[in-house]
């Protein structure tokens, strides 16, 4: 993703965009009956471990409903070596329970749990 590529339509709910050590984080907001915050993280990094110095990835993705405040999806990746990732993944289903994931990536193989 080009971070610097802003089309009209991001730009008009995009609510803040600011740096942090590893990257950038932008704030979204949805309007309509759907109205959704959106917490998004973008870091050089991606779930290889490679570094990009011109490219971001999304390393955190927070869903959030505008009207309750409440979580709707989650997504966190941490790449904790090269070649090597986790990743939590958090959903709320329709009872307002949460469904949680785990992807690990190591050396090549793939688990999820």
């Amino acid at each position: 993703m080009k971070i610097n590529f802003k089309p009209q339509r991001l730009l008009s709910s995009l609510v803040t965009e600011e740096k942090i050590p590893n990257g950038i984080r932008r704030i979204i907001q949805t309007e309509g009956q759907k109205a959704r915050t959106i917490d998004m993280e973008l870091s050089h990094l991606d779930s290889l471990g490679n570094v990009y110095p011109k490219e971001y990835y999304v390393s955190s993705v927070k869903v959030y409903d505008t009207k309750s405040s409440n979580l709707l999806k989650m997504m966190q990746r941490e790449v904790t070596g090269t070649t090597n990732s986790v990743t939590n993944l958090v959903t709320r289903n329709y009872d307002g329970k949460y469904d949680k994931s785990l992807i690990v990536r190591n050396n090549g193989s793939i688990i999820k749990q």
